[in-house]
């Protein structure tokens, strides 16, 4: 696998209506109704659809075997008229096709990845090593997603204005700081450690978000950041939601006070909580590798620039 280090990063070319989105399912297994719902909106916003042969396979806890999801998501990525790839859902097993991907291929084509949870690997891996910006944002999973956070998407994917409207939170410590945008899962995050596409917050601002983890699990992934230097080196954090993130066993123990305690201890820079994106229905876009600005006072985090670029 070749590495990227040193290329200035490269952004996809944006989606204007009537552009084809390819749509695979590189992890868990579809359910099919908010498949179909997805891909109807997509078409009543004005793209076509091009689904993976294999979109609907099952291999155990895998939306089929990995020659089968890796075929899918190859097939495209060297299709022409694919000009971004949204994935159906999250669940597990992106990160055993990575070491499959070519970062000089995946770069020259140029094309907008969409995904968030087990996709986080993927977006990690696009930046480190393809060079290439992504979209932490909803996939075809959820039939409950809200029209801002679809509209937001499609602002998104065009390079429209109101993608660079901030996400407003709730502020843990002030100041403002500009930076790489970097993060996901906070599993995969603490996941990624040791592998050739490791998330790296050197003057970054480092954003995170979970689901169905114990207040002692997110302790265990945040210390694990911490250990490895990442939270030291990020100008700052910015906090989506912590769903379903409680343990009946120590009911007294909250996520959020979890979280803030660490981060007030080795953040130096703002940080932001609440902030609306992650597994809710209202999960806000944000662009993996792009400029953006976390103001702690305000508690709001803003992409500066676009995700996308014009081009032919």
């Amino acid at each position: 696998m070749r590495l990227s280090r040193g290329r200035a990063l490269k952004r996809p070319l944006s989606l204007p209506p009537g552009s084809t989105i390819g749509i695979c399912a590189p992890s868990g297994p579809v359910d099919d109704s908010p498949l179909e719902e997805g891909l109807h909106w997509l078409d009543e916003a004005g793209y076509r659809t091009r689904c993976g042969e294999n979109l609907r396979a099952r291999s155990g806890f895998l939306a089929g075997t990995d020659r089968e999801r890796l075929a899918d998501l190859l097939e495209l990525i060297r299709a022409p008229e694919v000009r971004a790839i949204v994935l159906a859902r999250g669940g597990y097993g992106v990160g055993r096709l990575l070491p499959q991907l070519d970062p000089v291929e995946i770069r020259r084509a140029r094309k907008l990845f969409v995904g968030y949870s087990d996709a986080t690997l993927l977006l990690l891996w696009l930046r480190r090593c393809a060079g290439l910006a992504s979209v932490h944002g909803p996939m075809l999973e959820r039939s409950d997603a809200t029209l801002p956070a679809r509209a937001r998407l499609l602002e998104v994917l065009r390079g429209g204005p109101e993608a660079l409207v901030p996400l407003e939170g709730e502020l843990l410590r002030g100041g403002r700081v500009r930076g790489p945008l970097v993060g996901g899962n906070l599993t995969m995050l603490a996941g990624s450690l040791g592998t050739p596409w490791e998330v790296d917050t050197r003057g970054a601002i480092l954003f995170f978000e979970e689901v169905g983890e114990k207040p002692y699990a997110i302790d265990r992934c945040l210390l694990q950041l911490r250990e490895a230097g990442k939270l030291k080196q990020a100008r700052g954090v910015a906090v989506g939601q912590l769903v379903d993130c409680v343990d009946e066993r120590y009911p007294q123990v909250a996520a959020r006070d979890v979280v803030a305690e660490i981060l007030q201890a080795e953040v130096g820079g703002p940080i932001a909580l609440d902030l609306p994106f992650g597994h809710v229905a209202d999960n806000r876009a944000l662009g993996v590798g792009i400029t953006a600005e976390l103001d702690g006072d305000r508690g709001t985090l803003a992409l500066v620039d676009p995700v996308v670029e014009e081009g032919a």
